[in-house]
């Protein structure tokens, strides 16, 4: 059995309770970190021992970078180990600072989903705009991961926000 991890907001949440969808995740940035790393040795290699450059090795890393970090950071607000100011958080009693990190978590949501329409908009005017990034691949494939984790983060930081509520609230005896 696996020890229960606790977050700032209360809620408990086990190792071992991975939906599909967290799996999907982890496997995926799992892939992403491993073909940034292959890829840049290699690129380093080429580079040094023969002096070949692949054209589109660089490009490609950059957004493996992009993907990497963006999908590490909807990871981090699922386990609620993404960055957040708490030093004031720690020295409120318990009610008090459970409806604090609910507001943090409830801007967090609305910063999340302001920005996901506008990223949405961003990648229809890359593909209306046309264009290839490397490789043939259209440069808007490579900026779906905006819109994506914007409104993944959103959703998560809102449901932390409603549940940190929720949490807060004086339970009423029967």
């Amino acid at each position: 059995m696996t020890a229960p991890e606790v977050g700032a907001g209360g809620t408990r949440t086990h190792v071992g309770d991975r939906t599909p969808l967290h799996r999907l995740e982890e496997g995926v940035l799992v892939l992403l970190v491993g073909s940034l790393l292959v890829l840049a040795f290699a690129q380093i290699l080429l580079r040094n021992f023969l002096g070949i450059t692949w054209l589109w090795g660089d490009p490609l890393v950059r957004h493996l970078v992009l993907w990497a970090s963006f999908l590490g950071a909807l990871i981090a607000t699922r386990l609620d180990r993404h960055i957040r100011i708490d030093a004031v958080l720690r020295l409120l009693p318990r009610r008090p600072r459970l409806v604090a990190a609910a507001l943090g978590d409830a801007v967090a949501a609305a910063v999340c989903l302001i920005l996901t329409p506008l990223a949405a908009r961003f990648v229809i005017d890359e593909h209306d705009y046309g264009g290839d990034a490397f490789l043939g691949l259209p440069r808007w494939t490579l900026q779906l991961v905006f819109p994506i984790v914007f409104g993944g983060m959103g959703l998560r930081f809102a449901g932390r926000a409603v549940t940190g509520i929720r949490s807060a609230l004086p339970t009423r005896a029967a």
